[in-house]
């Protein structure tokens, strides 16, 4: 039981110590002026457009059992298709 213990607070310790040194490389220490001009970098080495802002969602999306009638409905014209 003793050894058992023993190697408990060694695991304790070592994962204590991994927790500090992965903390400071994490990107939470990289400024986001950084990461924002490596992302534009690596966008238009790649011919990639980024967008500043993110589009709003489209307010005619259907949610819940209209959403699933409407998808059942389009699976049975898709039905309807192939067996004709």
């Amino acid at each position: 039981m003793d050894k058992f213990e023993s190697q408990f607070e060694d695991l304790d310790v070592a994962t204590g110590y991994y927790e500090n040194a992965t903390s400071s490389a994490t990107a939470v220490g990289t400024p986001q002026d950084d990461v924002d001009r490596l992302i534009g970098q690596v966008a238009d080495e790649a011919g990639v457009e980024l967008q500043a802002e993110m589009k709003a969602p489209e307010s005619g999306l259907k949610v819940g059992a209209n959403a699933e009638e409407e998808r059942e409905e389009e699976l049975g014209e898709r039905l309807r298709a192939l067996r004709n």
